[in-house]
C-alpha cells in the first residue's frame, strides 16, 4: 500500500504537479455543467439548524404534584378551616399584605397558580417580603384553580364538607369539586367581608363562618 504523495498520478517526487489543460477543463464542464440561471431559484436553500435559545420553563404542574410549597414549609394543619384564598403576586402589595396577615390569623391557605416570571428565586423573594413575622401557609397548586373554577384573583373559596376540605389540599383531578360543596367570592376585598358575603348567600354556613369572622375582628 502506498501512502506517499508520490503514489498519486502526476505527483512523483521529482516532477512538478500537472496543471489541467484547457481540454481537461472543457471535458470537466461537459461532465459536470454549472446549473442554468433558471434553475438557481428552484434549488432549495439549506436551512440553518434550529436552536431554541429561550430559557427552559418550569413545569408548575410537576412542582404541584411534588408538593411544592413556599415558606413556611409544611402542609395545611389538621384544623384546616377549608378556606382558600387564590391570589397572584402581581396583585397590589397592600392587598397581598392584608390577605397574608388575615390568612395567618384564621388558618386560611394562600394559593398560587405558578411562579412569578417563571422564577422560583423571584417568587420566594416576593413572598418573604410579604409574610413578615406572621407567615400563613402558601402553596403552588395550579390544579386547584381548575378544580374550583377560579378565573380571577383574589378569589375566596370555602369548602363546605370535610371531603371537600381534603380535596382542597390536593390529590383530586379537575372537576371533582361540585358547586354544592363549596362557595366562592371574587374581588379585591378583605377576608372578613368575603366571609360575610358567603354567609348572606349561604345562610346554612353561618355557624361555620361566624367564628372565623369573630377571630379576624378581635384584637390581634
Amino acid at each position: 500500500m502506498c501512502l506517499s504523495l508520490a503514489c498519486l498520478p502526476g505527483m512523483g517526487s521529482a516532477q512538478a504537479p500537472a496543471w489541467p489543460t484547457p481540454r481537461d477543463i472543457d471535458r470537466a464542464l461537459r461532465e459536470r455543467p454549472f446549473p442554468a440561471a433558471g434553475r438557481l431559484d428552484a434549488q432549495p436553500l439549506p436551512r440553518p439548524p434550529f436552536i431554541d435559545a429561550r430559557p427552559a420553563e418550569i413545569d408548575i404542574a410537576a412542582l404541584a404534584r411534588e408538593g411544592a410549597k413556599l415558606p413556611p414549609s409544611g402542609a395545611p394543619s389538621a384544623h384546616d378551616t377549608g378556606l382558600r384564598v387564590f391570589i397572584t403576586l402581581d396583585m397590589p402589595r397592600a392587598s397581598l399584605l392584608r390577605l397574608s396577615e388575615a390568612a395567618h390569623r384564621i388558618g386560611a391557605v394562600l394559593v398560587l397558580r405558578g411562579l412569578k416570571a417563571h422564577s422560583m428565586r423571584e417568587t420566594l423573594g416576593t413572598v418573604r417580603e410579604l409574610i413578615g413575622r406572621k407567615p400563613p401557609t402558601w402553596i403552588i397548586d395550579p390544579q386547584s384553580f381548575v378544580r374550583f373554577g377560579v378565573t380571577s384573583a383574589p378569589t375566596f373559596v370555602l369548602a363546605t364538607t370535610e371531603r371537600q376540605v381534603a380535596l382542597a389540599s390536593g390529590g383530586c383531578a379537575s372537576g371533582c369539586a361540585t358547586a354544592s360543596a363549596f362557595v366562592s367570592i371574587s374581588g379585591d376585598v378583605t377576608i372578613d367581608y368575603a366571609l360575610e358575603t358567603m354567609a348572606r348567600y349561604r345562610p346554612e354556613l353561618t355557624n361555620q363562618l361566624r367564628p372565623l369572622v369573630a377571630k379576624l375582628r378581635s384584637a390581634p
